[in-house]
């Protein structure tokens, strides 16, 4: 049963047939950066332009289905997802290759594969050929209801033709083929949904390991390499790996760490060996603490001797 705020959402279509090129171009370029995200769309063939969609609302869920022209999709990252309500985005493609780069990775989502994004994360799309996708949007906080760990599953292609992804795919065909002719299952089918996703999490909860453990080499790495900028926070990195800071505080977790403790661990290992360097003698204990990082030389220095058991000018004498 829905709750009894959720709005009710209107079906709505719209088509370039019969506007002006430009007139219609403007309008399906506005239309997508205030419905879907914050995007950018190039439009690749100005003078073969066609476009159209539809759109249907699954209580709190809405279904995009889009005939889109050979374009360019560049969604900003800001972090916030502009007017659009911060959602996670299932993109499945029946027809055309939506090549994808997001967070360094690149790959292609082909007919019969979805991928789910987080509409407040940067990600680029370009298709060199006219396509055909659904776009399912789902506000995250109904997902966090249905899916464990929703991040897991994010940027990675699916298949929807094996597994629990096959009755995924196969709902979501009926529902564009039928949906005219069913509005009283609408919040049933959501739940059909949810329901769905729950199961592909689940499959996939195996798989992701590697996944996850790769994603959690690149945050140590990044935290190895820029610990020194003071400005080096979880949101930050999160955002530059196109997930959310809940989850990659719980990918460390599973490393039994923590995103401080690993900062402040590789400050506090540069200033130890900065301290025990003869070639940096002529340098302040206080320039030491701010070229590792660290804003109050006063915190350094408590940090420095319940990490080290002794001060800091005790360790350069010893040293």
């Amino acid at each position: 049963m829905l709750p009894a705020t959720a709005p009710i959402l209107p079906d709505m279509r719209w088509s370039s047939r019969g506007l002006g090129t430009r007139h219609a171009i403007d309008q399906w370029q506005e239309w997508a950066a205030s419905t879907i995200a914050p995007i950018d769309i190039s439009v690749r063939d100005r003078d073969a332009f066609a476009a159209g969609w539809r759109s249907y609302g699954l209580g709190e869920l809405r279904l995009l289905q889009l005939l889109a022209p050979a374009q360019r999709v560049v969604h900003r990252g800001s972090g916030s997802a502009g007017s659009a309500v911060p959602s996670i985005q299932l993109v499945y493609s029946r027809r055309g290759a939506l090549a994808t780069r997001i967070a360094g990775a690149q790959f292609t989502i082909g007919p019969g594969e979805f991928v789910l994004l987080d509409n407040t994360r940067f990600y680029q799309m370009d298709m060199d050929a006219p396509h055909e996708a659904l776009d399912l949007m789902m506000p995250r906080a109904w997902i966090d209801r249905w899916v464990a760990d929703p991040d897991a599953l994010l940027a990675r292609p699916l298949s929807a033709r094996s597994g629990w992804g096959a009755p995924l795919g196969s709902l979501v065909e009926t529902m564009v083929r039928h949906l005219d002719d069913s509005p009283s299952l609408r919040s049933l089918l959501a739940e059909r949904i949810g329901a769905l996703l729950t199961l592909v999490g689940e499959a996939e909860d195996a798989v992701p390991e590697r996944h996850r453990g790769a994603l959690a080499d690149r945050i140590l790495h990044r935290i190895r390499r820029d610990f020194a900028d003071p400005d080096l926070t979880p949101d930050a990195v999160a955002a530059n790996l196109s997930i959310s800071t809940r989850y990659l505080q719980a990918l460390l977790a599973r490393r039994g760490t923590s995103f401080v403790r690993e900062v402040s661990g590789a400050r506090l290992d540069c200033a130890r060996d900065l301290l025990g360097d003869p070639h940096g003698r002529n340098a302040t204990i206080a320039e030491i603490a701010f070229r590792c990082g660290f804003l109050d030389p006063g915190y350094f220095a408590r940090q420095f001797r319940k990490r080290f058991g002794v001060s800091p000018r005790d360790w350069r004498t010893e040293h």
